[in-house]
């Protein structure tokens, strides 16, 4: 199983106000570190129209860890393919992969936020047979040869991208997020690697969304050695169970809470958003039943229920609100140290 370490928005939020400029050289320093403590990846993820200044661009800080580190892969997780031209994140992917020879991995998700569409005056229905359209048409970019492409929202007529992948080879491409069944299967039909949304989402439904997934990947015929699927969630580790609480007290829930509210998933009994989410809420209690918190034996034993049902990825959300240098170090450290090995020793690697 693969250890990514993400996802970075390099954001500023009320909670723990800082310099964006301080936070963008701050994932390069942690993207440094991880490299180093043997972490297999480093995520970014991007939204729009966010007060907090939320990562809109997720290829110029790759292209900055590229140019400082030498092994660990580079992910977009997610990028928002739906919010601008395919044909132009393809230009974009080979020239990170050009300039990290050949380590840029691709997570994109249909994205979810009504202001980001608004915003871009784009519509969001049909997501799902446009995000489809959008793989169809990268891979097509990638390969290097000229191609025309008649879709329903998309369309091509000879077009090349002289500037290919590093050594022609299409970057894996990953469908990240989504807790719904449907895009699960579209990810199996689409022969794309998925990973689940960890955090929020119960281990039952994991399960679902994992069986669907490979359902539709053996359906479509696809090469079953060439099927990948992980998991994405947040992990506070500590010497101590009462440290790990404190993290997650002190650092995560606090933005996790804002984020929920903002971005309108929290709802009354009337439907309307939640702007303002109260202490005690029942959804902080379903939140910490999907984190990975605890001692190291206790993050084992909560990250080996991903690996019994075969996650080929896992990715630890080690990001705080606060963005503590030396918390977080520190953090990676003891996952590192004490995780990571754990599921080498059981691979016989």
């Amino acid at each position: 199983m693969k250890f990514w370490l993400g996802l970075y928005g390099m954001q500023s939020p009320r909670t723990y106000p800082r310099s964006l400029a301080w936070s963008y050289a701050e994932v390069v320093r942690h993207a440094i570190e991880a490299e180093r403590l043997g972490f297999e990846g480093i995520g970014i993820t991007e939204h729009h129209f966010w007060y907090d200044g939320y990562c809109p661009s997720v290829f110029p800080v790759l292209a900055a860890i590229a140019r400082r580190t030498n092994r660990i892969e580079l992910v977009t997780g997610a990028l928002l393919p739906l919010l601008r031209d395919p044909l132009q994140i393809a230009h974009e992917v080979a020239v990170i992969d050009q300039l990290s020879r050949g380590r840029m991995t691709v997570g994109m998700g249909y994205g979810y936020r009504p202001e980001e569409f608004e915003g871009f005056e784009i519509e969001m229905k049909s997501r799902g047979p446009r995000f489809s359209e959008a793989v169809q048409v990268m891979r097509l970019a990638l390969s290097g040869s000229p191609f025309t492409f008649e879709g329903k929202h998309f369309q091509y007529n000879n077009a090349c991208l002289p500037l290919t992948a590093y050594k022609g080879r299409c970057p894996d491409i990953w469908l990240a997020g989504g807790s719904f069944t449907a895009t699960a299967k579209r990810a199996g039909r689409l022969g794309v690697s998925y990973w689940v949304p960890g955090t929020g989402t119960p281990l039952e439904l994991v399960e679902e969304l994992i069986n669907a997934y490979r359902e539709a990947w053996n359906e479509a015929g696809h090469p079953p050695g060439d099927m990948r699927f992980g998991l994405a969630t947040d992990v506070a580790i500590a010497p101590s169970q009462e440290e790990a609480e404190e993290i997650i007290n002190q650092d995560v829930l606090p933005v996790v809470a804002e984020q929920l509210a903002g971005f309108g998933f929290i709802k009354d009994e009337n439907g309307v958003p939640v702007r303002e989410i109260p202490d005690g809420h029942p959804i902080f209690d379903m939140l910490r039943s999907t984190f990975c918190t605890g001692t190291p034996a206790q993050v084992n034993e909560a990250v080996e229920k991903y690996h019994a049902l075969g996650c080929n990825m896992f990715m630890a959300r080690i990001v705080e609100a606060n963005f503590r240098r030396d918390r977080i170090l520190s953090e990676m450290k003891l996952f590192a140290d004490t995780v990571m090995p754990h599921f080498s020793e059981r691979a016989g690697t």
